[in-house]
């Protein structure tokens, strides 16, 4: 699990942006794929070096 930067054009001026989205990797038949889990949209304000806390698959405090 990973989060991505997406470049994405507004419909209105035709303007690029950056969307950020947390992301996973499947595996279908020979094939790997990424499905989007969860969009955090334009406005993602977290700093980079703190990404890996957010998706850090392990529950903290339990076995």
């Amino acid at each position: 699990m990973y989060i991505r930067r997406t470049k994405t054009k507004s419909l209105d001026q035709g303007e690029g942006y950056y969307t950020y989205r947390i992301v996973e990797s499947v595996r279908i038949g020979q094939q790997v794929k990424q499905r989007t889990l969860l969009n955090l949209g334009k406005d993602f304000a977290v700093d980079p070096a703190h990404w890996p806390y957010l998706t850090d698959r392990k529950i903290r405090g339990h076995v």
